[in-house]
């Protein structure tokens, strides 16, 4: 009897929810599985990927995770964008120039922004997450803070599943559910991956052209005008700083800048030009 009651113990303890959890859970289970089907998604996939699905501790912790501290915008881009991580940028443009410069044109959308979007998301691929999508989504789903909003995400990856883009085994991502090389969420993945190669798969895992493709398509369906750059870094006389909200407004233009003594980053003048940009102070 002892060695049952060990047994028994170790099992209970190693579960990750109550017996009381687990009722309430197999009811939210029951709203699931209509709602999925409602929303069209087969039972069989439905089964599949829900049959294994375990809640992450992991994940739970990292929800309700604060940040320490803040850093200031020169902490990040230095960490971010580092010597080595613009000289891989720098080799895999060479690697796949054709491919990136043919979706720019395409998308109109330059390959810069592609390459860079890509190299910072999962340092170009390398890093993509390794947590289960359907096992993180459940776990935000059940219990999280913003319940509501992952639950939304979970039925996605089903439909994603249910339309055979990926299979569950590889279905990996973050541990808030964001996946493949382009760190789409699930309703992201839906409204913008591409299937550039028309192999039927909209393959942001492991297919170097569909992960191009979507996050050009993103960004171009976010308004993205290709006769522009993103931003600049300036360097602002203290004056105009000191007094910016009081005195100028989000209209003023690059010409109405350089005439008041901004300058580039480099001390060089802005381009005299009547294009409307905004001070943004980190």
């Amino acid at each position: 009897y002892r060695y049952i009651l060990i047994f028994f113990l170790i099992i209970f303890f190693s579960t990750n929810y109550s017996f009381s959890e687990d009722k309430n859970f197999n009811e939210w289970l029951l709203e699931l599985e209509k709602e999925a089907s409602e929303r069209g998604i087969s039972k069989e996939t439905f089964n599949k990927a829900m049959e294994n699905v375990v809640f992450i501790e992991k994940v739970k912790k990292l929800d309700k995770k604060q940040p320490e501290r803040v850093i200031t915008f020169n902490d990040y881009y230095e960490r971010t964008v580092n010597k080595r991580r613009i000289e891989i940028g720098k080799k895999k443009y060479s690697l796949h120039k054709n491919e990136i410069l043919d979706i720019a044109n395409k998308y109109g959308v330059q390959a810069r922004f592609i390459l860079a979007i890509w190299g910072i998301e999962t340092n170009y691929g390398t890093y993509t997450g390794s947590f289960s999508v359907i096992s993180s989504l459940t776990t935000l789903a059940f219990n999280g803070r913003r319940a509501k909003f992952f639950r939304l995400q979970l039925l996605d990856a089903l439909k994603i599943l249910d339309e055979g883009h990926i299979e569950l085994a590889n279905m990996k991502g973050s541990w808030a559910g964001a996946m493949g090389q382009s760190q789409f969420m699930p309703s992201s993945y839906l409204e913008y991956a591409q299937d550039y190669d028309n192999d039927g798969k909209k393959d942001i895992w492991s297919n170097h052209l569909d992960v191009f493709a979507s996050i050009a398509f993103y960004l171009k369906s976010h308004g993205w005008d290709n006769t522009k750059t993103w931003g600049r870094q300036v360097l602002a006389p203290k004056e105009i700083l000191d007094s910016y909200k009081e005195n100028y407004s989000n209209e003023e233009t690059l010409k109405f800048w350089s005439d008041i003594g901004v300058k580039n980053i480099d001390g060089k003048q802005l381009p005299y030009l009547n294009l409307n940009a905004n001070l943004i102070l980190p």
